[in-house]
This record gives C-alpha cells, structure tokens and sequence, in this order.
C-alpha cells in the first residue's frame, strides 16, 4: 500500500511546482518547448487521484501561461533578475491567477492552515490587497 498524501499538501506541492514552472521559463525559456511542457503536465496530473477536473483544468492554465512566458522572455536577453518581476511584467496578476485558483481549490476540499497561508499570498498578488480573513475566521464560515 503506498502513501496516502492529503489533498492540501498535493495541492502545495502543486503550487511550488508552478513557481518553479514559471522561473524556469522566464530564466532560461530554451529549455521548454511543447515535449516538455506536455511532460511538466503529465507529472503535474500523474497520480490521477487526488485531483478532479476542475483542479487539472487550473493546472492546464497555469501551463498555457507558462508559455506564453516562455515565448515573451526568449526572445529577450535582459530582463529584472528576480523571476517573479518577469511573471508581473509579462502577465500582471493574471499570470498568479492559475495559483490563487488551485490554492482556493485545495481549501474547498481539504482546509489546511499552512494551504490557506498560501492562498492568502496568492490572493494578494492577484488582487493588491491583504486576504480580510484569517484561517479560524475562513473555518468558521464553512460551518454556516
């Protein structure tokens, strides 16, 4: 029997995935051409459990804006050093959008204190502004 990995921590380690998706195209975009960014999407969806249609459909987004990042930056031989400065550059928030959305997935289906930290991060890289709840104050409003 293998190990049963929750729901919220697939969804975190998900989420660093993307991160790490995004800075590798914006770094060094000759790496990624479609092979393997239907690769990166194969593993992204391999274990085929954890994750329903609605949370591969947020992944299959955050891929098409990884290469569309991909094709803006390599093309160009500068750019700001820190990646997460490209992505903005490149997308503005929409380019955080696929994040926050499997992050709010994730809390939909399995509520985590450390998933709702990042969903908080992602909601204020979308929206400019400061997530108004914290955890307990979001877990007593699933109880209503």
């Amino acid at each position: 029997m293998g190990l049963v990995v929750s729901t919220s921590s697939r969804v975190l380690e998900l989420l660093e995935s993307i991160d790490h998706l995004y800075e590798s195209v914006v770094v060094d975009g000759s790496l990624w051409d479609e092979a393997a960014f239907a690769d990166w999407l194969e593993a992204a969806i391999a274990d085929g459990e954890s994750l329903d249609r609605d949370a591969i459909k947020i992944i299959q987004r955050a891929v098409r804006r990884a290469q569309r990042l991909q094709r803006h930056w390599a093309s160009r031989l500068e750019g700001p050093a820190d990646w997460r400065i490209r992505v903005d550059d490149s997308l503005g928030s929409a380019g955080w959008r696929p994040g926050l959305e499997l992050a709010e997935w994730g809390m939909a289906v399995d509520p985590d204190e450390e998933l709702f930290v990042e969903l908080a991060n992602r909601f204020r890289a979308v929206n400019f502004t400061p997530l108004a709840l914290s955890y307990e104050t979001w877990l007593e409003g699933l109880d209503r």
